[in-house]
């Protein structure tokens, strides 16, 4: 049994399942900036240096926009922990598959929102979305730490494999850093397509990351049936 719960987590750490959230991760973030107000609703640091900007300026008005995403982020975190302990108890895939599908849900209602009703409210949705995947998926491949919303530290973990690879030899450490290139790479592409897609979609693009997102969760059924199946036909040969 113990052996069968550790292949159903190892399949929402598998690098292709990172690299599909990591696309939803740079859309979120494209969409937010060109579509909804021009803040980054994903990672918050840009948000927190408009924030103190706005209060350098006595702008506090002007600090409501940045500042309910931040706020929106952080509740979620605390959605997320609740989540895990008190409905998902503690099992790591039902409560990976439940932020799932919340997330679907609201970025699904973030489509609906029109352009014309202020910036802030999609934003947040999408800033307590994000910190929903940021929380609850944390590792790909051989528990390589990563981050599916932003990609500084992604950079620096690549950096740092390949630097490890190409001048200290190590082998190791060169398939790491292919492994963060290719959430790089994801990053970038959702970001990319979610840029291409606003000037045909505007605010319905988000709906996008909620179809990958909800590819990623039927995923996370198909391939632990398969796993399964496969486990119980290797015990019984």
């Amino acid at each position: 049994m113990l052996e069968n719960k550790r292949n159903t987590i190892a399949i929402t750490e598998k690098l292709a399942f990172g690299m599909l959230l990591a696309s939803v991760g740079g859309l979120m973030d494209v969409y937010s900036y060109v579509v909804r107000g021009k803040v980054f609703a994903t990672g918050q640091t840009g948000n927190f240096v408009l924030v103190a900007a706005n209060l350098a300026n006595k702008n506090y008005v002007g600090m409501l926009h940045p500042f309910v995403p931040i706020l929106s982020f952080w509740v979620a975190i605390f959605a997320a922990w609740h989540i895990f302990y008190l409905i998902a108890k503690e099992k790591q895939l039902l409560w990976k598959r439940t932020i799932l599908a919340i997330s679907i849900i609201i970025l699904f209602i973030t489509g609906l929102i029109p352009i014309s009703y202020p910036d802030l409210i999609s934003d947040s949705l999408v800033a307590f979305a994000a910190a929903l995947q940021y929380c609850a998926f944390r590792k790909f491949g051989t528990s390589e730490n990563f981050a599916t919303i932003f990609c500084s530290g992604n950079m620096r973990s690549c950096a740092d494999n390949y630097y490890k690879g190409l001048i200290r030899k190590d082998k190791g450490a060169l398939k790491k850093a292919f492994s963060y290139s290719c959430i790089l790479i994801s990053y970038f592409s959702g970001a990319a397509i979610g840029a291409i897609e606003t000037t045909f979609f505007h605010e319905k693009t988000i709906w996008t990351g909620a179809l990958v997102l909800t590819i990623a969760l039927i995923l996370s059924f198909v391939l632990n049936e398969s796993s399964s199946k496969n486990k119980t036909l290797a015990t019984e040969l």
